[in-house]
C-alpha cells in the first residue's frame, strides 16, 4: 500500500490552520526536541504506507509498549550512518538535506522491493543483436572470485536493471571492461559496500551479492541514477485556496 502524498495535507497543514500550540514532545530518545514532529512524522506514514499507530500506542504515543517503535529509532540511527558516505547530505537526520532517508528505500511498502520488475534491454539488444559473450570477471576488488557478472541473472545485469542504464555507464570510453578509467566504476564499488553495509544491520543475511539480501542497488534507486529522498522529491504545484 502507497500512502499519497495529498493524503497526508491535513497532518501537514494542521499548524498552519490551528493557533494552537502543539504539545511538548515526549519521550524522544534520538530526535531533537525542536524536530517538527508532523512534518517528520508524515513523512515516516508515507514512506511505509502505515498509520501512526503502526509504531505508537495510539492511546499514548510516548509510550514505548509498541516494539515497531523501538525499530524506528534503529532505521533513524541507520539512515544517519548511511548519510556519513554522502559528502553531500548535510546535517544530522532528519533535519538537513539527505541523499536517502526511510522513503528512498521503503517507497510506500513496510519492507523494501529488492529486485527489479522489468529487465533493462539496450539499444542493441532491443534491435535483436546477439548478446556479447560470457567471459569471466576481471579486475574485480570488492566481489569475489568467480562471481558472475556477464549474461543472464548477473550482478552487473541487476546493476542495469536497477539504474536503467547500460554498461557502458560504469565502463565504456573505448576502454576495456576492466579498466578503470570510468570514475563510476569506483562509485559502484562503494556502493555495493554500502549495501553490505546495511544489510549487516539484518541477521541472517549473505555478503551481497550472495545470500538473501534486506536491501540491494535496486531499493533504493528504482531505474534511477539518483535515488529519491524527501530532500528532491518534487511536488505539484499547491491548489489554489478559496
Amino acid at each position: 500500500m502507497t500512502v499519497p502524498k495529498t493524503s497526508l495535507l491535513p497532518l501537514l497543514l494542521l499548524p498552519l490552520m490551528s493557533s494552537a500550540q502543539p504539545p511538548a514532545p515526549k519521550n524522544l530518545k534520538l530526535l531533537a526536541p525542536n524536530t517538527d514532529l508532523r512534518f517528520v512524522m508524515g513523512n515516516f506514514v508515507r514512506a511505509l504506507g502505515v498509520s501512526c499507530a503502526y509504531c505508537h500506542d495510539a492511546d499514548e504515543f510516548a509510550s514505548d509498549a509498541n516494539p515497531k517503535k523501538d525499530v524506528a529509532r534503529k532505521m533513524i540511527a541507520m539512515v544517519r550512518q548511511i548519510d556519513a558516505s554522502f559528502p553531500s547530505s548535510a546535517g544530522v537526520f532528519p533535519a538537513g538535506y539527505h541523499e536517502v532517508d526511510c522513503n528512498t528505500c521503503h517507497q510506500g511498502n513496510v519492507k523494501p522491493v529488492v529486485k527489479a520488475p522489468r529487465e533493462f534491454f539496450n539499444r542493441n539488444e532491443w534491435l535483436g543483436a546477439p548478446a556479447p559473450a560470457v567471459t569471466p570477471g576481471v579486475n574485480l576488488k570488492v566481489l569475489p572470485p568467480g562471481t558472475q557478472v556477464h549474461g543472464e541473472g548477473s550482478v552487473m545485469h541487476d546493476f542495469r536493471d536497477a539504474l536503467n542504464v547500460d554498461c557502458s555507464y560504469c565502463h565504456g570510453g573505448g576502454k576495456p571492461f576492466e579498466a578503470d578509467e570510468n570514475p563510476r566504476k569506483d562509485i559502484a564499488r562503494k556502493m555495493i559496500a554500502l549495501v553490505r553495509q546495511v544489510n549487516a544491520n539484518f541477521p541472517g543475511t549473505g555478503v551481497y551479492p550472495g545470500g538473501m539480501q534486506m536491501v540491494t542497488c535496486y531499493t533504493c534507486h528504482r531505474g534511477a541514477t539518483h535515488p529519491e529522498s524527501v530532500s528532491n522529491v518534487r511536488y505539484d504545484p499547491p491548489a489554489e485556496r478559496k
